[in-house]
């Protein structure tokens, strides 16, 4: 089957994420509070990229920054690069009180085939700690739920709806997407309850938005409107 193409080229996306930072300066990361990071959370089969993508655009227009989306490809080719990784925790300023306090909140529940994922989860948390970062799914709103530049948005919708929107926008047959969206998602919501300890409750989220009632440019426009206040 063909991949599908929802976003930009993630080697194009990362050179230019690497280029924002090297441009930032180190005394504003200093003095001045983190930029605000968004994780979509999301029902296999919710629009959560065209969704993030609209908030890129939106979020770029808004305060002249440039903002970044990372998702699974993106996050798993950053993790695997050692000089992004150590480039992220040099220079995440309280990595000792945030980071090693979450990575060992979580070591309970780890099982040893799971340690692997170690790496994505210190990934995940310092892009969230950067800021200006757009993180979809990765269990992002459990690893950054204690930091206070984050705002946590989730998508839900019927079966239906889920497996009508996957297979137009991956070009596959409606029957063969519903039975993908069922399998994908009992396995994403059984690996992350068991691995982060976590749950989709709406207490864990800012706003929750059920994607089949409401488009993700209104989506968008929403959230927006949220963070900016």
């Amino acid at each position: 089957m063909t991949k599908i193409q929802f976003i930009p080229s993630v080697d194009k996306r990362i050179s230019a994420w690497m280029e924002i930072q090297k441009n930032r300066k180190i005394e504003d990361s200093q003095t001045k509070p983190a930029p605000i990071s968004i994780t979509i959370s999301r029902e296999f089969g919710c629009e959560a990229y065209p969704l993030a993508n609209s908030l890129k655009s939106r979020l770029e227009k808004m305060d002249g920054q440039l903002w970044t989306v990372f998702e699974e490809e993106m996050v798993s080719k950053i993790t695997a690069n050692d000089d992004i990784s150590r480039y992220l925790v040099d220079n995440l300023g309280e990595r000792s009180k945030y980071l090693d306090y979450i990575v060992s909140a979580l070591l309970p529940y780890w099982k040893s085939q799971e340690q692997a994922y170690r790496p994505i989860v210190e990934t995940v948390f310092s892009l969230a700690r950067h800021g200006n970062a757009i993180i979809v799914g990765q269990g992002a709103f459990s690893i950054a739920k204690d930091l206070v530049n984050c705002f946590h948005f989730r998508l839900i919708a019927p079966v239906t709806f889920r497996a009508e929107s996957y297979a137009r926008r991956a070009e596959i047959s409606v029957e063969e997407s519903e039975k993908l969206v069922r399998e994908k998602e009992a396995a994403r919501i059984a690996f992350l309850s068991d691995f982060l300890n976590c749950d989709f409750g709406a207490h864990n989220f800012h706003m929750i938005f059920n994607n089949s009632k409401i488009g993700f440019e209104k989506i968008a426009e929403l959230i927006i409107g949220f963070v900016q206040h």
